[in-house]
């Protein structure tokens, strides 16, 4: 497994103890820390997070060491200034050698239903990307839809649309990028949930026409939750992952992650979680 697979598989497993909050009753909880370990195929990997929220903003910690002792810490921040209608969202990535990664996103609500917006990602070289653009969001009968032009330093000019419609229980989102050379990536989902079971599938086609597909099932049981995901590429090869956590109601519990690659080869993951709410 390499590297960046060893810190997908924590962080998935991050991703599934941070999002038990509807598993406790704690309402006036202000922010919460967890920890994980899991156990791989070349020993232990460990990760730790914790969020914090205030009116109107919410700032996440999280650090991973892998089994080989290696690094990667983020720092997530994310607010909402209701009385200048704006939105930013800052992300810095930190990696072992010390090297960093930010993106940092503006957002501004300049009329009724009109937004512009910006985008700076600067590399692990030091390198700087932006890319702004103006979007005009439109209520439909049974959703509402989203358009306009992203400008970019390195893609030029991409013409962006996105309908999202609500009918018998299900959400489908269709969305499109188009490039000045006039080809396009594509996306297409439908969700639903009912009776404790949420499902969705979804597919991607490339700029070159090439699809990746994928089916989602995610289920509650009586002290934890199931999830099931299958991933199909242009080629036919397919990945899937099943996870199941189990919490033993006191903020603790278990993980297991069962990994079948596109090679057709199988690793199982397990790891204990801990989860903390503060005020």
């Amino acid at each position: 497994m390499t590297l960046k697979q060893r810190y997908t598989a924590i962080a998935a497993v991050m991703i599934t103890v941070f999002a038990l909050g509807a598993s406790f009753n704690a309402a006036d909880a202000r922010g919460r820390r967890g920890q994980a370990s899991v156990e791989t195929q070349r020993g232990t990997a460990t990760a730790r997070s914790e969020v914090r929220r205030s009116r109107g903003t919410r700032t996440r910690d999280a650090a991973v060491t892998g089994a080989n002792g290696r690094q990667r810490s983020v720092h997530d921040e994310r607010s909402v200034d209701r009385a200048n209608d704006s939105y930013t969202h800052d992300r810095v990535t930190t990696y072992n050698d010390g090297s960093q990664r930010s993106v940092e996103v503006d957002v501004l609500h300049t009329g009724e239903g009109q937004y512009s917006a910006s985008r700076e990602v600067t590399g692990r070289n030091g390198e700087t990307r932006v890319q702004t653009g103006d979007f005009t969001r439109t209520q439909t009968e049974n959703g509402h839809s989203l358009s306009g032009d992203t400008n970019t330093s390195n893609r030029g000019q991409i013409d962006y649309q996105r309908d999202v419609t609500h009918a018998d229980g299900a959400r489908s989102v269709n969305s499109s990028a188009t490039f000045e050379d006039g080809t396009a990536i594509t996306r297409a989902s439908s969700g639903s949930c009912a009776n404790g079971s949420c499902t969705s599938s979804g597919v991607v086609t490339g700029r070159n026409g090439d699809q990746t597909s994928w089916d989602q099932t995610r289920t509650r049981t009586e002290n934890g939750a199931e999830l099931s995901r299958e991933v199909t590429y242009a080629d036919g090869t397919t990945r899937s992952v099943d996870r199941e956590r189990t919490g033993n109601g006191d903020g603790t519990g278990t993980i297991t992650r069962t990994v079948t690659g596109r090679d057709g080869e199988t690793r199982t993951q397990t790891g204990e979680y801990e989860v903390e709410h503060t005020p």
